[in-house]
């Protein structure tokens, strides 16, 4: 048995072959397995040597799992000492893919696009931004009045669940299925699965800088000087909102089995504005609405994001919008439960006939005073 391939400019953690059993050690600094083998027994035993706090997660996820002709699924991982859990294989061939993520990556996007290729209404564009690119899909037509959607995956390198929900968001509508022509009669839509040009074997810092500095970019929308990518996507939603066109944003993350639901969140409060009570109350209900459906799915209506700088932060502090955001779970679901996420998220966003209240007026100077950010009229 050989370990023949890392990817996604990740590193391979260390490892022993012992017969028909391999070990991977992920306490060190390399924590996420992302790897191919080949010459695989027909029955193989894989131990994983993990930090304490990756354990839950872990155990409520699963080893993650593909052989040749299998989709990725999930395996569960049980107690075999101090820090030692572990997975058996068997009857998947001799080439196997494991990992401690659901891998998705630029070889995933290049699948996309080739599978999704001359379909109707649905294009893939390339933005470029100095040394970078930034992939998008985007669906209907833009008659420069329909309200524009985002929606925006791979933010953060680890949290690949977030892609595969992107990705299918993509094939639904490719396909024609489903909501594909209520949003396209109502909206133009853009969908980008892998904003970080990186992928599971990195950790949540989603860039490296020229200088070999971790970057949290999902918390650079306030920078002055984002990475690329991220500026060209600032950018672009920047001029939707000053057009008044933007309708619903959706950053699509994942906390991975941390927590046992996915749960979507806009927040009410950033910088010196909060909503009123009106937008408050459409808000809450198109929480409600978008989630309707979607597997282990909860709502949140948090006062502040937890944490400066990301989108739904810096969007509604600078331009009074409201955005929003899905942590997608792996707890005790896979592929099939992302799938259905996407489908029902785009099914339950082209219900919504109203996306007037997602930008305020800009505020008056006793509102600021106040506090509280006023509800634009409908489109």
């Amino acid at each position: 048995m050989e370990v023949v391939a890392h990817f996604d400019s990740g590193v391979c953690p260390p490892f022993k072959v012992e017969g028909e059993g391999i070990t991977f050690d992920l306490r060190q600094d390399v924590r996420f397995l992302n790897v191919l083998l080949v010459d695989v027994p027909s029955e193989l035993r894989v131990t994983l040597l993990i930090r304490e706090e990756e354990g839950k997660f872990l155990k409520g996820q699963g080893l993650i799992v593909r052989g040749r002709d299998t989709d990725f699924f999930a395996l569960p991982l049980v107690e075999s000492g101090r820090d030692h859990l572990c997975a058996r294989i068997s009857g998947l061939g001799s080439e196997i893919r494991l990992a401690t993520r659901y891998p998705y990556g630029r070889d995933d996007l290049d699948r996309l696009v080739a599978d999704t290729f001359g379909a109707d209404q649905v294009r893939f564009r390339v933005f470029s931004e100095g040394p970078r690119i930034l992939p998008i899909f985007e669906v209907g037509e833009d008659d420069g009045h329909k309200p524009v959607h985002y929606f925006i995956a791979g933010e953060d390198a680890s949290e690949t669940a977030g892609c595969w929900v992107a990705d299918e968001m993509v094939r639904i509508l490719a396909k024609g299925e489903g909501p594909f022509h209520r949003m396209v009669e109502r909206s133009f839509t853009r969908i980008c699965p892998l904003v970080s040009p990186y992928s599971a074997s990195l950790m949540v810092d989603s860039y490296i800088s020229a200088s070999g500095d971790f970057i949290y970019g999902a918390a650079t929308w306030g920078d002055p000087s984002p990475s690329p990518e991220y500026a060209r996507l600032r950018a672009e939603v920047i001029k939707t909102i000053r057009q008044k066109r933007l309708g619903l944003l959706l950053t699509i993350h994942s906390w991975q089995a941390q927590e046992e639901c996915s749960g979507l969140e806009a927040i009410k409060s950033a910088g010196d504005l909060s909503l009123s009570p009106s937008r408050q109350r459409w808000t809450e209900r198109t929480l409600e609405a978008l989630i309707q459906g979607v597997p282990r799915g909860k709502v949140y209506l948090p006062e502040k994001a937890w944490h400066p700088g990301i989108a739904r932060d810096y969007l509604l502090a600078n331009f009074n919008a409201i955005t929003f955001r899905i942590e997608v779970t792996t707890y005790g679901q896979g592929m099939d439960a992302f799938r259905e996420t996407a489908r029902r998220l785009l099914e339950n966003a082209a219900e919504v006939e109203d996306w007037g209240p997602v930008l305020g007026e800009p505020p008056t100077e006793e509102e600021r005073t106040s506090g509280h950010a006023t509800s634009s009229s409908s489109r």
